[in-house]
């Protein structure tokens, strides 16, 4: 009789596990508590040993590469695929790699199982394989590196078996989230858990049932555990109930180590779990964008990025006059002004400690300053003894500015390490904070203005070079990106298409046009928009914002199809003239004028000079002349800019200066009045 359906017989001829995309994909982080010095240990020396395979695959991997690109006649003659099988150069190739420097050295497989030697060698394979092979955009990786010790931070766990019960190799989470709440509550019933969590051990880890915690089997020195440390906040514990309430969702672990000084051993371990859910949205949030993707369905968005604010505007889309157009803008305020501040102070005294302790244990690698230098020749003319000093000087390099000896040849303190490590620890604390306040903004921008969103296609990392770290300071990218999720994720509630649309500036010129149609050329210091043909005037940023509004893409996707529609625009002048004077926004941000320092732009972030490098009252030496709508970077001083100080720099007018001080003044009255004593070269109050 006739087989009714595919044959599936043996182990390995079984229906794979395919993933259901509609389930979604979720990571939570579970610090772990390594107090105990002996399993902290453990886990170290797995660490150490993980580090020495995966350092001996990829310079195996390397030499292979450079032998693959060496032999181009082989190549030629033979076919690519074949020098790669000679070479060893696939996945599997790696992996029996791994397994034989295991096998050949019995230290190793202490601390090192085969599995995890596996999924190491598959690490290098990939980086190896985006160097051999072109992608989509037609582009290679470059060649392979050997990792460092300190930027070797990730584990990476095995994924557990769905159709097979209990089979789950390396890392893997036992326990309940249940029992592990009913275990560490005090009397009152409140979840707290102490400074260092009870031991946990069990010789049945299928059947356990207590407090969670990550296990690691197999070893030759026994089964490694590691106690779970859950957030016991209140607002924490939804969100744990959502990733760990069902184990039948758990998919796979990684255990990733970061630098903390404050640590036992210098290193905080966490286990990212990976939950085949969607991720986890609040009550709050989710009726948020319901309420959002009703009352925003029927209107666009027009979006104007700068370097220090975000103008947005937004207006009916079926409405051809234009009412209710909303205007907003997103800008630092004081508050978060004087953190950056603080945190730029504190930043710069770090940085300053940690550079004078790797002169301190390098001083053959560095010149003495000029002062040194003076002093040392002094005390030699006079027969004193020379007087050991830290160098002040600049690295000893080659003519063309390369440092003689590498940076990583440095011998380094413990005391510096610790900072160094304090240091990124601030960082990614920073950068947490930015991403916070991100999706807060967006949040509110979305539920105001609507989700479909239409923005400039610019690059924001270029501006990095013109106004240095003030984008960094603003962060315009991390905004646009959490509008562009928010947008997203309430269009895909009102059954729509949400996010960000990009318009190509060539097709569009929304700074240099006027809602009327009329072309309005503006240089960037120009941060007033006046037509000559409607009389319309506002902020340029606004009116570049509502224009973006009224784009329209054909092909969405493709910036180049991008459009105005001024017929649109011209009926709604009514309606933009009402909302520019409601507004009356008089703010002027850093595209007035290129930054020649960035030591201001990093630590305000707005215009106005309240400190800069150079806070003494003393005459400062301009190095740009000519025209700004608002107050320059090198006009130094502690008080502010006076108005008339703030629009005009001397020496060079791109146009007759009568047209500033009237048209009924002669060119030598006018000349006469933009003569400038010397003491005007310094800033007063208004």
């Amino acid at each position: 009789m006739a087989s009714s359906g595919k044959r599936t017989r043996g182990p390995n001829r079984g229906t794979a596990w395919v993933r259901n995309p509609d389930d979604g994909v979720s990571v939570l982080r579970l610090a772990l508590d390594t107090r105990d010095p002996l399993q902290r240990g453990r886990l170290e020396a797995m660490f150490q040993g993980a580090y020495q395979v995966r350092r001996a695959v990829q310079r195996r991997a390397k030499n292979a590469c450079r032998a693959y690109w060496a032999a181009t006649h082989e190549r030629d003659d033979k076919g690519p695929a074949s020098v790669r099988d000679r070479l060893g150069l696939s996945k599997a190739a790696l992996e029996h790699a791994a397994y034989a420097h295991i096998n050949a050295a019995p230290h190793l497989r202490r601390h090192v199982t085969k599995a995890l030697a596996m999924h190491l060698a598959d690490g290098v394979w990939t980086a190896a394989e985006r160097h051999l092979f072109r992608d989509a955009s037609g582009k290679r990786h470059g060649a392979l590196r050997i990792g460092r010790w300190y930027d070797f931070t990730r584990l990476p766990g095995r994924a557990r078996s769905h159709t097979k019960a209990r089979k789950w190799e390396t890392f893997r989470l036992h326990g309940t989230l249940a029992s592990h709440r009913a275990v560490y509550a005090d009397g009152s019933g409140d979840f707290v858990q102490p400074r260092a969590l009870q031991p946990i051990d069990s010789d049945a880890w299928w059947a356990y049932a207590g407090p969670l915690a990550l296990v690691f089997s197999g070893l030759a020195d026994g089964t490694l555990v590691l106690p779970v440390r859950l957030p016991t906040a209140p607002s924490n514990q939804p969100i744990l109930d959502h990733h760990l309430a069902d184990p039948s969702k758990w998919h796979k672990i990684d255990v990733v180590r970061t630098q903390d000084p404050q640590a036992p051993g210098g290193w905080r371990y966490e286990a990212h779990l990976l939950v085949l859910t969607q991720p986890y949205g609040s009550a709050s949030t989710a009726e948020r964008r319901a309420r959002a993707a009703i009352e925003t369905a029927d209107r666009t968005v027009g979006v104007d990025v700068n370097v220090s604010n975000l103008s947005i505007a937004s207006r009916p889309r079926h409405h051809d006059t234009g009412r209710d157009i909303r205007l907003s803008r997103v800008v630092r305020d004081e508050p978060q002004q004087q953190r950056d501040r603080g945190r730029a102070r504190r930043e710069r005294r770090r940085q300053r400690a940690l550079d004078r302790s790797r002169r301190a244990l390098n001083r053959q690698h560095y010149q003495l300053s000029r002062r040194q230098d003076k002093r040392a020749r002094r005390r030699a003319e006079a027969g004193l003894p020379p007087v050991s000093v830290v160098p002040a000087g600049p690295r000893l390099a080659r003519a063309d500015g390369v440092p003689l000896t590498s940076y990583k040849a440095d011998q380094l303190s413990t005391r510096h390490r610790r900072l160094r490590a304090a240091q990124v620890a601030d960082a990614a604390s920073a950068t947490q904070a930015r991403r916070d306040r991100a999706r807060e903004v967006a949040a509110g921008v979305v539920a105001m203005h609507g989700y479909e969103i239409v923005i400039e296609d610019v690059r924001l990392p270029a501006w990095s070079a013109s106004w240095g770290r003030a984008v960094a300071t603003f962060s315009p990218g991390t905004l646009i990106a959490a509008i562009d999720r928010e947008a997203r994720a309430v269009g895909a509630r009102a059954g729509g298409v949400g996010g960000v649309a990009r318009a190509s500036t060539a097709t569009t010129a929304l700074s240099q046009h006027c809602p009327c149609g009329e072309r309005v050329a503006k240089r960037l210091a120009d941060r007033v928009h006046a037509c000559p043909r409607c009389g319309l005037r506002g902020d340029r940023d606004d009116v570049s914002a509502i224009l973006a509004s009224f784009v329209v893409l054909t092909e969405r996707g493709v910036p180049a199809s991008a459009r105005v529609d001024y017929p649109a625009a011209h009926d709604a002048l009514g309606e933009i003239r009402r909302a520019l004077r409601s507004t009356a926004s008089t703010y002027q941000g850093w595209q007035g004028t290129l930054s020649e320092s960035t030591g201001l732009s990093a630590r305000d972030g707005s215009f106005v000079a309240w400190s800069t490098p150079t806070p003494d009252s003393v005459v400062v030496a301009r190095r740009n002349v000519g025209m700004a709508a608002c107050s320059t970077l090198h006009e130094t001083g502690i008080r502010r800019t006076t108005a008339e100080r703030a629009r005009w720099r001397t020496n060079t007018f791109p146009y007759d200066p009568r047209s500033y001080y009237g048209t009924t003044l002669s060119p030598g009255q006018a000349l006469s009045r933009l003569r400038l004593q010397p003491s005007a070269v310094m800033t007063t109050h208004d």
